[in-house]
C-alpha cells in the first residue's frame, strides 16, 4: 500500500506541476517563473497540511523526490506548449491537469490522514485543503482569482468533498473485511475525478449558472 500511495502521490505532483507550468505559459512567464510556479503548485497543498498537523520538517524536505518530479514535469509541460504554439488548448489542458491533481491528492490525502488516526471529518477537511491548496497558491502567485473562489468555476471543492465522503463510506463498509485494500483509495479517486469531470464537461456550478 505504501508504495502505491507514494507512486500515486508523485503522479499528483506531476500533473499539478504541469498545470502550474501551463498557467505560467498563459501569463507569459519565463522558464524560471514557470518552474517556480510548477513546483509551488505541486507541493503547496501538501506543505500546508504538513504544517497544520505538525509534520515537520515537511515531507519534501526529508525526501526531495517530489521537487525533482515537479521540476521535470513543469519543464516538459512548459516546453511542449511553447513549441506546439496552441494557445487555445493551453487553458483546457491546464483545467484537466488540475482536475487530475485534485482527484489524486484528495485520494492520497484521505489515505494518509486516516492512517494517522485523525477524526474522519478532520481528515476530509484537511484532504480538501491539501488537494486544492496548490491550485490556490498557483493562482495567487499568477495574480489570478483562485479557481476555488471564481463563480464561473465548475464543481471543484465540491468534487473533493464528494471524493473524501466516498473514501470514508468505502472505508467504513470494508474495514475489518477481506475486501478492503485499495477500495477506499479508488473510490475517492473515481468520485472526485467523476464529479470534477462532469462539472467541466457540462458546465455545472454551484451558482446554478452554466460555466463558459
Amino acid at each position: 500500500m505504501e508504495s502505491t500511495l507514494s507512486l500515486l502521490s508523485l503522479v499528483g505532483v506531476a500533473v499539478f506541476a504541469a498545470s502550474g507550468a501551463l498557467v505560467a505559459h498563459e501569463d507569459k512567464f519565463d522558464l524560471v517563473g514557470a518552474l517556480f510556479l510548477a513546483i509551488a503548485t505541486a507541493i503547496g497543498g501538501g506543505t500546508i497540511v504538513d504544517l497544520v498537523i505538525g509534520h515537520t520538517p515537511v515531507r519534501w524536505v526529508g525526501d526531495p523526490t517530489p521537487l525533482f518530479v515537479a521540476a521535470s514535469a513543469g519543464l516538459i509541460a512548459f516546453a511542449a506548449v511553447s513549441v506546439a504554439q496552441l494557445p487555445s488548448m493551453t487553458h483546457r489542458l491546464m483545467i484537466w491537469a488540475d482536475a487530475a491533481g485534485l482527484a489524486v491528492f484528495t485520494a492520497t490525502g484521505m489515505e494518509r490522514l486516516t492512517a494517522l488516526g485523525f477524526d474522519p471529518i478532520v481528515c476530509a477537511f484537511l484532504a480538501v485543503i491539501g488537494a486544492s491548496g496548490g491550485g490556490m497558491l498557483r493562482d495567487v502567485l499568477a495574480n489570478r482569482t483562485p479557481i476555488v473562489f471564481a463563480r464561473e468555476t465548475e464543481l471543484y471543492v465540491t468534487a473533493a468533498f464528494a471524493g473524501a465522503a466516498a473514501y470514508l463510506a468505502a472505508h467504513a463498509l470494508t474495514n475489518g473485511t477481506n475486501i478492503g485494500g485499495h477500495i477506499p483509495l479508488i473510490a475517492a479517486l473515481a468520485v472526485t475525478g467523476a464529479v470534477r469531470a462532469a462539472g467541466i464537461v457540462f458546465g455545472l456550478t454551484l451558482s446554478g449558472r452554466r460555466a463558459r
